[in-house]
């Protein structure tokens, strides 16, 4: 269960002037123009073809409803808007009963805080998911106007508890996790959901297949945000994608960062947040500190209250000085100030003054500048305004739309046509960027590798002249207490130890960081080397890729060499008319031929022999070294006449003598080095014959099982995705058609136009066939047949199910 309250889009606050919608069957646009008017409203929610039943409080009847709302509206003359449009929807599973819908839109209408106000509540079974419309006065009885505070967030949680007491699926929503989270008695809070599309977004996707601007910008975008190094590295980045970062302000605050593809007010783009949270504007500062814009002009982002200070004594020398409107114009022109006429839907708003005509010229409202600019100040001294406002520019329209509308005017199917070249060019692209993540990948890997084996002797050595810097201070300790006589003379001693020892630290220190600094020389020369290595470009990946059997990258490969064909080397073929029966005796057939294509598909990817994930070589490798290192350490250990010695020396250690404790720990540090020695020998020779031998062998072993487990995952993708693409023919496509041929068959069309033979036509030359009568089919009538087909599946679907019942 979900409620959602439907705005009012731009336009007047009229009552009663959309009683034509009473009989009104087009769903999108009667919804839109619902929160316009309570006429409005009240027409499409009571419309004879949609209503299974109204209830109404507050008034008399549906027929004088929008005329006692009115009258109660003006009580109030501060609310513009007085009409509340809210929707109540269940899912298809949720069955509720009158007074259940009754009941919870009182309650949504409560919680908000308009339990007296007028409403008018229809049920609508017009779409596949129970729905009602309330249309309610926002004015109450009292004359106030509800503010509708928080009133988003109060539907969610009324929802979720409604939901929630009656065992229905709670809609997680981003104000209402807390009461998921009682209700399933999880740990901690469900996630945030996604955000929702916005209307148009919506419908460009639902119509057009469309997607969003931020989806498609998202990869590009993300992969330049994380291997940005600075603002300017960011912006070149996306400049290679022809995006730009650029501020967003309200009222000379900054609000955000934008990505978009120009700086124009009316260029395609999106806020940073859309794109992911690390976009955001602070998350980018905490990284490379305060924005700094690209070097392209970002006119959108100059102070309004600047521009108006530094131009204010022009501004007002000419207005004083002026007579009339054309005065006015020719004096402002002479310092680039162009007077410009604001408007908002069609409302005019009033005068402001720019440095020039373009839309993101910087530039304030009148009344920035001085009172006596206004433009009812000036029509007081010059006469009616002679300016009319200003149209917006249309927004630019990009290659591949342009395209697709030329395509979509000669032959509807075009996107059928190219779909396969779309997915095999998406298919190559996706695995170009995973080789390309993983070359650089291992590159980094094999460096960090290079660094940590030059440091690790490094480290031993500093280590072993720490030790040695400890046993020389201990000893040195030792002979002072017992040479020393007396406290002053033993704690000059120990002071004389403390600074030679310093003095040897810092000689050491100063020794290991020129060692150490040495070695970086090295490694960066070797990372140099290594970052001259390039991956490969796409065209030549996708060369290797078709040379290796490939047979999406060798379909993409002839696009690239295939010479461009022009629409006017297309040749059709003679077109003939084909019965009804026929097409449906034709998809018959397509249909047994994709459901045996999807199953010989799934029988096949069924029977593959299943390969595991083999380890890298890197993987590999390192297992091996650390067999041959455990196997070198149990053969080193002490030998059994080291082994009482060794037990002997540690009881010495633990003597009052300090002399004997001294030789018995250079004693153990002796045995000790010996059996390092006897391990580093041992292991350095293990090392160097697995190197020579074994090693090579590994790798070949290890590349051949890469081998089997790519061309694995490369057959099993190909079946899967045969399976896929059959069942959305057997899904969508054929009954679509079959919808369409019903249509016709109704309509009184006996016959279509098919471009060949209907016998061995394919899916996509049905499609056009059928598509363009059905297109010829006036809208009204189509509507007419299509909504008796719903009702009659439905009734159909009520009469299985009680059938079932009664069994």
């Amino acid at each position: 269960m979900i409620s959602k309250s439907v705005p009012a889009r731009n336009g007047g606050r009229r009552f009663a002037t959309g009683i034509h919608y009473i009989t009104e069957h087009a769903h999108e646009r009667a919804c839109r123009q619902a929160g316009r008017s309570f006429g409005d409203g009240i027409g499409y929610a009571s419309a004879p073809k949609k209503a299974a039943w109204v209830q109404l409080r507050g008034v008399t009847s549906v027929e004088t409803a929008a005329l006692e709302m009115e009258a109660v509206a003006v009580l109030s003359r501060r609310c513009k808007d007085p009409v509340y449009h809210l929707i109540v929807a269940y899912a298809k599973r949720e069955h509720p009963t009158r007074e259940q819908v009754v009941g919870d839109a009182e309650r949504l209408l409560k919680a908000i805080g308009m339990e007296r106000n007028q409403y008018v509540l229809a049920a609508h079974q017009d779409t596949d998911n129970y729905h009602a419309h309330v249309i309610a006065n926002r004015i109450g009885p009292d004359g106030k106007a509800n503010d509708l505070w928080q009133e988003r967030i109060k539907r969610e949680r009324v929802c979720a508890e409604i939901a929630a007491e009656r065992g229905w699926e709670i809609v997680v929503g981003r104000h209402n996790r807390d009461i998921v989270q009682r209700v399933r008695h999880l740990y901690a809070p469900p996630p945030d959901p996604e955000r929702r599309l916005s209307d148009g977004a919506y419908r460009r996707l639902r119509e057009r297949g469309e997607l969003p601007w931020y989806e498609s910008a998202r990869p590009y975008v993300l992969d330049a945000v994380d291997r940005g190094k600075d603002w300017n590295d960011l912006h070149e980045r996306l400049g290679g994608h022809g995006v730009v970062a650029k501020l967003v302000r309200r009222g000379g605050q900054i609000r955000g960062l934008a990505f978009a593809e120009g700086f124009e007010l009316g260029a395609s783009g999106c806020a940073a947040s859309r794109i992911d949270v690390r976009c955001a504007l602070p998350a980018l500062e905490r990284r490379f500190g305060p924005f700094t814009p690209s070097h392209e002009p970002a006119n959108e982002t100059i102070d309004a209250t600047q521009w108006a200070q530094s131009a204010r004594p022009t501004i007002l020398s000419a207005v004083d000085s002026a007579r009339s409107w054309d005065e006015l114009t020719q004096r402002l022109d002479r310092d680039g100030i162009v007077v410009k006429l604001i408007a908002r839907g069609t409302r005019v708003q009033g005068l402001a003054f720019a440095q020039g005509r373009d839309r993101s010229a910087p530039g304030c409202g009148a009344s920035r500048i001085h009172p006596r600019c206004k433009k009812a100040a000036l029509e007081q001294r010059f006469g009616p305004c002679p300016f009319g406002p200003e149209q917006p520019p249309r927004r630019g329209r990009s290659e591949v739309r342009d395209r697709a509308e030329r395509e979509a005017s000669t032959d509807p199917r075009w996107a059928l046509r190219d779909a396969q070249r779309i997915v095999d060019h998406a298919r190559m692209r996706t695995e170009y960027a995973q080789y390309r993540d993983r070359f650089f990948g291992e590159r980094h890997e094999a460096t960090a590798a290079r660094r940590e084996a030059a440091w690790q002797p490094e480290h031993m050595q500093r280590w072993c002249e720490a030790q040695r810097r400890r046993e020389a201070r201990l000893l040195l300790r030792a002979v002072a207490r017992l040479a020393a006589r007396g406290a002053l003379a033993r704690q000059l001693a120990y002071w004389s130890i403390e600074t030679i020892m310093n003095r040897r630290r810092a000689r050491e220190y100063d020794a290991g960081r020129v060692r150490w600094e040495a070695t970086k020389i090295v490694l960066a020369s070797e990372r140099k080397l290594m970052r001259e290595e390039k991956p490969v470009d796409y065209r030549s990946y996708v060369m290797q890729r078709a040379h290796a059997g490939y047979l999406g990258a060798q379909r993409v490969l002839g696009a690239f060499e295939a010479p461009a064909q022009s629409g006017h080397g297309r040749t059709t073929e003679a077109s003939q008319s084909v019965t009804l029966e026929q097409m449906r005796e034709r998809l018959k057939v397509i249909r047994a031929e994709e459901e045996a294509r999807c199953e010989r598909a799934r029988v096949e990817r069924s029977q593959l022999t299943r390969v595991e994930v083999p380890p890298t070589i890197e993987q590999a490798l390192a297992s091996a070294r650390k067999e041959i290192r455990a196997r070198v350490s149990e053969a080193t250990q002490f030998t059994p006449a080291e082994r009482p010695a060794l037990a002997r020396l540690i009881k010495e250690q633990q003597s009052w003598n300090p002399f004997v404790r001294n030789a018995a720990k250079k004693e153990v540090a002796r045995l000790h080095a010996g059996q390092c020695a006897r391990y580093e020998t041992e292991v350095a020779k293990g090392m160097r014959d697995f190197e020579n031998g074994d090693a090579q062998r590994l790798q070949e072993r290890i590349q051949s099982d890469e081998r089997s487990y790519r061309e694995y995952v490369d057959a099993s993708l190909g079946l899967e995705a045969q399976m896929r693409e059959a069942r959305a023919v057997l899904r969508d496509d054929i009954p679509t058609i079959e919808k369409q041929l019903t249509v016709l068959e109704r309509t009184g069309v006996a016959q279509v136009e098919c471009e060949g033979p209907a016998w061995s036509a394919g899916l996509d030359k049905l499609a056009a066939a059928v598509d363009r009568p059905y297109r010829t089919v006036p809208k009204e009538l189509r509507q007419d047949v299509e909504f008796a087909m719903r009702r009659a599946e439905r009734a159909l679907r009520r009469g299985r199910e009680s059938i079932s019942m009664d069994r």
